[in-house]
């Protein structure tokens, strides 16, 4: 049975999203069996993709690896007088134009909102960017030699400790320029980017709805690129199906309004870094409630929290709710121990 065009394109779209899932490694006759044709029709196609410098056949030992080929620009430009509109324009949608329609716009989205925050707040003098494309993902990294972000944050709110300023990019609604940013940028485009990530000060923030193994194809190019400054990596694949429309409708309080009502907030990264942190004391709790009253409804997050204190779960339960009746907390992915100590609490109310 011969195969259509549109088939046949399937099929390689199909076969090039295996292989970006995975190491390279394809188990032919069961990925042939799948889509009801032969091994020597994708074997085929394996040499029309290689040929067209799409993947790169690999060899160890007697098992053949298909890796992606991923094509590479790379752009070094001056911070002073840049406009993130004109470089979009002019030297990055060139380059994205046979990406699907939803993930073209998230990468619009989130490259004009990365660069702007480095132009208006960074105070470097430089930006390189990187923008790599295998056909089954975009990666884009921004990266400027100004001034740290943790530092930046963590010296505009008097932070003891520059690793807080993660938890506060976490929740979102911060800018140290609030006369001309409403703080949302980071927010969405870590929610909208399959995979999202910020290094600066040596430390590195994660948003926990991402893969942080995403972006080991240009990790070591982050590492070269300046000693100072921020970098941010995100990934965007052609498959992508979180529209804009739906992330902003889900944190916001639409059709009525935009206004960004609602965060997810990890609690893990109260005390990043550490792998034993304990969450008991009522002033941890004061430090995770910080901005909390400019949310309508904060979603706490206690993934890998297997326990918490009185003090800690009665101050933000029972007291904040008490002092602040305009905003709701939440609380998802809570272990049992968790859950127990909040309803402990709260019978108080």
């Amino acid at each position: 049975m011969s195969l259509s065009r549109v088939q046949r394109e399937e099929i390689k779209k199909s076969l090039l999203e295996d292989l970006g899932d995975s190491d390279g490694s394809l188990d032919v006759s069961a990925f042939a069996k799948s889509r009801g044709v032969s091994g020597q029709t994708i074997y085929r196609y394996l040499r029309e993709l290689e040929a067209k410098g799409q993947i790169v056949q690999k060899k160890i030992g007697n098992k053949s690896l298909y890796l992606l080929k991923d094509h590479v620009e790379f752009f070094n430009l001056k911070l002073a007088g840049l406009d993130e509109e004109v470089v979009w324009k002019s030297s990055i949608r060139p380059l994205l134009e046979k990406l699907p329609d939803n993930a073209f716009k998230i990468c619009n989205y989130v490259f004009t909102e990365m660069l702007n925050n480095a132009i208006e707040h960074s105070a470097g003098s430089q930006i390189q960017i990187l923008v790599s494309d295998n056909g089954f993902r975009v990666q884009i990294v921004v990266a400027d030699d100004g001034v740290g972000i943790f530092t930046k944050i963590s010296e505009a709110m008097g932070l003891t400790e520059k690793s807080f300023a993660i938890l506060e990019l976490a929740k979102g609604k911060f800018t140290t320029d609030p006369s001309s940013h409403t703080g949302e940028g980071v927010f969405f485009s870590s929610k909208a980017a399959d995979s999202f990530s910020i290094s600066a000060d040596g430390l590195l923030f994660f948003p926990l709805n991402n893969d942080p193994d995403a972006d080991s194809g240009v990790s070591d190019f982050t590492r070269r690129i300046f000693m100072s400054g921020t970098t941010v990596l995100f990934e965007v694949k052609y498959n992508n199906e979180n529209t804009l429309r739906e992330l902003f409708d889900k944190y916001t309080n639409s059709p009525e309004d935009y206004g960004f009502t609602k965060t997810v907030v990890p609690v893990r990264l109260l005390e990043f870094g550490d792998d034993n942190a304990m969450f008991v004391s009522r002033s941890q709790a004061k430090r995770l409630l910080v901005r909390f009253e400019r949310f309508e409804l904060i979603e706490l997050d206690f993934t890998d929290v297997e326990e918490i204190g009185q003090g800690f779960a009665d101050e933000i339960f029972r007291v904040f709710p008490s002092n602040h009746p305009n905003s709701k907390i939440v609380a998802i992915n809570a272990a049992p121990q968790v859950s127990q100590m909040i309803a402990h609490v709260t019978a108080f109310l």
